[in-house]
């Protein structure tokens, strides 16, 4: 008595060589065995960067000494590194009254304080977000770098604070870092 899965298994065969015929006629013929990628044939680009994105939180803990309070705030820029030119945005809300004084400074490290590089518009001239207690300001703009202050800024140097009556030193503080948005794992 014949078996009845050999030609069950012949079939099973004949469909597996069709498909394997299928593909590379397709032109998958470069699909390795047990279905692993091939390894990528580009190597990566040995081209340097051509801009550097910063970006921070600014808390009231950042601030030299810190002090508490509810402001807060946030900022980012990206720094055109062929140019120099430095495109930012600075955030702030709930300070404890108008702000001052408001900018980028540095050289210095985190929980030291520097000199003013960049003054930056008051909230006058900023455009207002949201009313009430929560208010705050939001100022955009350029400025050019110089290739020291673009090296402080890439090296973790710079901050960026706003001070007010009330705290001249500055209510709160962010000290600038490499932005890492979009990054995740380890």
């Amino acid at each position: 008595m014949p078996d009845p899965a050999r030609p069950t298994l012949r079939r099973r065969i004949a469909l597996f060589g069709a498909a394997l015929a299928a593909l590379a006629a397709a032109g998958c013929s470069r699909v390795p065995r047990f279905g692993m990628s091939a390894p990528a044939t580009d190597s990566p680009s040995k081209e340097p960067p051509t801009w550097f994105v910063a970006d921070c939180w600014l808390g009231t803990e950042d601030v030299v000494p810190p002090h508490k309070g509810k402001a807060g705030g946030s900022a980012a820029g990206t720094l055109t590194l062929a140019t120099g030119l430095f495109e930012w945005r600075v955030n702030a809300a709930r300070l404890s009254g108008p702000a001052t004084v408001v900018g980028f400074y540095g050289p210095a490290a985190t929980g030291s304080n520097g000199p003013l590089a960049i003054q930056l518009p008051l909230p006058s001239e900023g455009e207002p977000r949201n009313d009430g207690t929560g208010a705050g300001y939001e100022r955009t703009g350029t400025s050019r770098l110089t290739p020291a202050q673009m090296a402080d800024l890439m090296a973790g140097l710079w901050y960026v604070s706003v001070s007010t009556q009330a705290w001249p030193g500055g209510e709160v503080r962010g000290q600038l870092k490499r932005s890492t948005w979009g990054v995740h794992g380890g």
